[in-house]
């Protein structure tokens, strides 16, 4: 698990401090959006593994879970919030994460298969029910966006807010569900399963065809691509086929075109399609069997990622934080040098703080705030 996280946030980190020139198209491609997905399957894995794992938690220590998962959702939203407003290039992901911790709540008891059974019906119904809602409701165009604390102020500003996490930001909970339950279920199943590993790997892979090779035969084989290119053509007359090979090559900022509905067939970084949702969520998962078998087989060469990996919030915030201070003070430029350097000073801080001290410092104070609130409801009552 901690493997798995440390590579999620060196993707993320990755996309952030380097561009498509310098680390190949393949490269950037494979980790743009993809590495936040992944973070947000193992949010899932690790919200089961702390609710009792395969055992659903029930009666007292369900209300407590519940109280805990709350509290630390409320403060995730508040960092989110705070890093946004820092002003960093990087889009923040956390009000998000947030929203999706308190839609869990009420799913925490739910047995793997039904956990399954609802991130594949998600995965499908929550990208063709914003296709429908944008197609024909007149929400805020918040297209690309993340919750910000101006949207805090007014009616229109909360409207607008709801709109960038629910439906049309960045990172839309309406489309990001089906990566929690898939997590969560793979908490409920089991990592410790005999083979746990090769079973993920197997089922991610299987799914990442599913979606992306399905979307490359949707577009190829069945006219997909041909509308898409007669539409663009229209726009720039000879130019659509190209248009649109950068367009599925840049990727989006949460959603696709509702014009034509062609744009449901693609699967690029960040298109909230059924298509993306499906491929990207299976090469997560894999990527999550893939991590297990390795740190079985080499893991002193991986403790530097797993010790990165420990203390996610901790080294994601704090990138967030430095790309805001380079950006204002206008030393930041995408390169290799600036990749490296926001690679190993991560690895290394980690390490140390894990040696030494334990627990990263914001998972040390999200413990306390979700400790402190699972403790409210338990306190004997004085007479």
């Amino acid at each position: 698990m901690d493997v798995a996280r440390g590579l999620a946030v060196l993707g993320m980190i990755a996309v952030h401090t380097a561009s498509a020139e310098q680390i190949g198209e393949f490269a950037f491609f494979a980790l743009s959006g993809r590495s936040a997905i992944l973070f947000a399957v193992l949010a899932g894995v690790s919200l089961a593994l702390t609710t009792g794992g395969t055992r659903p938690p029930a009666g007292p220590g369900l209300a407590a879970a519940r109280r805990s998962i709350a509290a630390r959702a409320l403060a995730l939203f508040v960092l989110g919030l705070v890093l946004t407003q820092l002003g960093s290039p990087a889009m923040v992901i956390l009000a998000t994460y947030a929203v999706l911790f308190l839609i869990a709540l009420p799913l925490l008891r739910l047995s793997w298969q039904w956990l399954a059974a609802a991130a594949a019906v998600a995965a499908v119904a929550g990208p063709l029910l914003s296709f429908a809602i944008r197609s024909h409701v007149a929400v805020p165009d918040t297209f690309g966006e993340t919750a910000r604390f101006d949207m805090l102020t007014s009616v229109d500003g909360i409207q607008h807010l709801g709109s960038v996490i629910l439906l049309q930001g960045t990172y839309p909970v309406l489309t990001w569900v089906p990566f929690l339950l898939a997590g969560m279920a793979i908490g409920r199943w089991g990592l410790r399963r005999e083979r746990a590993g090769l079973v993920l790997v197997g089922l991610g892979s299987a799914l990442a065809v599913l979606g992306l090779g399905g979307s490359w035969v949707a577009l190829n084989l069945f006219g997909g691509k041909d509308a898409l290119v007669a539409h663009l053509d229209e726009m720039m007359p000879g130019e659509g086929a190209q248009l649109l090979a950068d367009l599925l090559r840049m990727g989006s900022f949460g959603t696709v075109g509702t014009d034509p509905w062609q744009w449901m067939l693609t699967s690029t970084p960040h298109s909230g399609t059924a298509f993306e949702v499906v491929g990207s969520g299976g090469v997560a998962v894999a990527v999550l069997g893939l991590c297990l078998l390795a740190a079985r087989v080499a893991p002193r060469i991986l403790a530097p990622l797993a010790a990165l990996g420990s203390m996610p919030l901790t080294i994601y915030a704090g990138h967030i934080v430095a790309l805001a201070l380079l950006l204002r003070i206008e030393s930041f430029t995408q390169s290799w040098a600036t990749l490296l350097w926001f690679v190993a000073v991560p690895l290394v801080f980690a390490t140390l703080w894990r040696r030494y001290l334990g627990r990263g410092p914001l998972e040390w104070a999200l413990n306390k705030i979700g400790a402190g609130a699972a403790r409210l409801g338990s306190r004997p009552a004085v007479s």
